[in-house]
């Protein structure tokens, strides 16, 4: 007997994992069961009291409510659950009224049928806050006018007409209903809500983009002669109250919450306008400018088409501009990114990975994409006197992926001593604070100038 009990206990305790859905659709769906079963057992109760009580009517009324039951826990394992939602909740808030308005042969206990309203109230708040802003912010709000309403007027429809039935200390009933009611409605709200710093950056940062407050800083790249050859368009959030905010900070929660691609396409779009401004009073020459492409980004389905009506709106020669992406970047679709790789580098676009060295890729990556460059990553630049291991690694790095016929850039460039060991090396192309700071457009555009004196 223990065996068998044992084993139904098991099977309600993972009947959760075996639902449908991510973490917070799994819990909506078993939330959804409990709701059908508790609508059939209260529905079943009540059909069962009002027959032998001679009210046909309101038990007709309760075997709707029974059938409601049925349907939600059905719609718990449905495919199309999000279809369902809208009717779920409008059907129990309007069998709700109606028993509010129409069960009235239980006189003293008639206030407890408030207690469905306030499970749908707070109910509502808790399970629905993914949902369309109007579930999960507006819907509540009704639920809780409504049972304010007739906690007010004790509102009953008798004898054909309705009928108020305000309490004889209305200030104080009221008040102790609406208060609590309130409050839990409140604190609903608030458990549910995230204030973690991360949730602060990702609303202000959505602010920024709608406000077009962030900007482009542009990083010169040079070659083994310090020559000007292009330059890398830098992202830079400037905060009204805390400054300027770090991208390390801010870039891994776009990438988090999905505003990377908005991010990117303004990123792309401001990077060529610049570019066509430029060589509209400067002659550019074959500078190159690298802009920086996050997997969310590269793998989005409109990429390719916007990226080449923006290209083709500022008249832009793809040959002006590199992509760059990570080597995390590989990790995902890599039959996708190919192609859009391919796409591109037949049309004269150069493809670099950045921070090479750091992170999931190897030499490998480059043999199986039209890779042009990579950029050795700071932390290994940096090392290079210090630990012997990076400077292997760097050396190696070089050398292989010159018999490639890969350009290497070394990121990280912070004195003489970094640029002539890595130009020794056989580096190609040079990046860091000891040529040039990120700049605003403005003094990039005097690197422009002096470099064609």
């Amino acid at each position: 007997m223990n065996s068998y009990f044992n084993s139904r206990y098991s099977m309600v305790k993972d009947l959760p994992f075996a639902m449908k859905g991510d973490n917070p659709e799994k819990k909506l769906r078993l939330t959804l069961l409990i709701a059908g079963f508790s609508s059939i057992l209260a529905g079943l109760y009540m059909v069962i009291i009002n027959v032998s009580s001679g009210r046909n009517g309101v038990a007709g009324l309760y075997c709707i409510s029974l059938s409601l039951g049925f349907y939600i826990a059905a719609v718990a394992f449905s495919d199309k659950l999000s279809k369902h939602l809208y009717i779920i909740v409008h059907a129990l808030l309007l069998i709700i009224i109606l028993l509010f308005l129409l069960d009235n042969g239980h006189a003293i206990e008639k206030h407890s049928e408030y207690n469905y309203l306030v499970a749908l109230t707070v109910g509502s708040v808790l399970v629905l806050r993914q949902q369309s802003p109007y579930l999960s912010k507006i819907f509540p709000i009704i639920c809780l006018v409504v049972y304010l309403f007739f906690i007010s007027t004790g509102l009953t429809w008798q004898l054909k007409h309705f009928q108020f039935n305000i309490p004889q200390e209305s200030g104080f009933y009221i008040v102790n209903c609406a208060v609590p009611m309130i409050a839990l409605l409140l604190t609903a709200f608030t458990l549910r809500g995230n204030y973690s710093e991360t949730d602060l950056i990702k609303r202000e940062l959505s602010q920024a983009i709608e406000k077009n407050a962030l900007e482009l800083y542009y990083q010169p790249q040079v070659d083994s002669d310090k020559n000007l050859m292009g330059f890398e368009a830098l992202l830079r959030w400037k905060h009204p109250a805390k400054g300027y905010i770090s991208p390390e900070v801010f870039i891994p929660v776009a990438e988090k919450s999905g505003l990377i691609i908005e991010i990117g396409k303004w990123v792309m779009e401001r990077t060529l306008q610049q570019i066509a401004e430029w060589d509209r009073t400067q002659y550019l020459g074959d500078l190159v400018f690298s802009v920086n492409i996050s997997p969310l980004q590269l793998m989005h389905r409109d990429f390719t088409q916007e990226t080449l009506l923006t290209l083709s709106h500022y008249k832009i020669r793809p040959e002006r501009l590199k992509f760059e992406i990570t080597e995390t970047t590989f990790i995902y679709d890599q039959k996708r990114i190919g192609e859009v790789i391919n796409h591109f580098s037949q049309l004269g676009v150069k493809w670099a990975i950045d921070d090479f060295g750091v992170g999931y890729s190897s030499l490998k990556s480059i043999s199986d994409f039209a890779i042009d460059d990579i950029k050795i990553d700071k932390s290994l630049t940096l090392q290079i006197f210090k630990n012997e291991s990076s400077a292997i690694v760097v050396q190696k790095t070089i050398e292989l992926s010159r018999e490639m016929g890969i350009t290497v850039l070394a990121e990280g460039i912070e004195s003489e001593e970094y640029f002539t060991y890595l130009r020794d090396k056989g580096c190609h192309l040079f990046q860091g604070y000891h040529f040039a700071r990120p700049l605003p457009a403005p003094d990039a555009l005097v690197w422009i100038k002096k470099a064609k004196i």
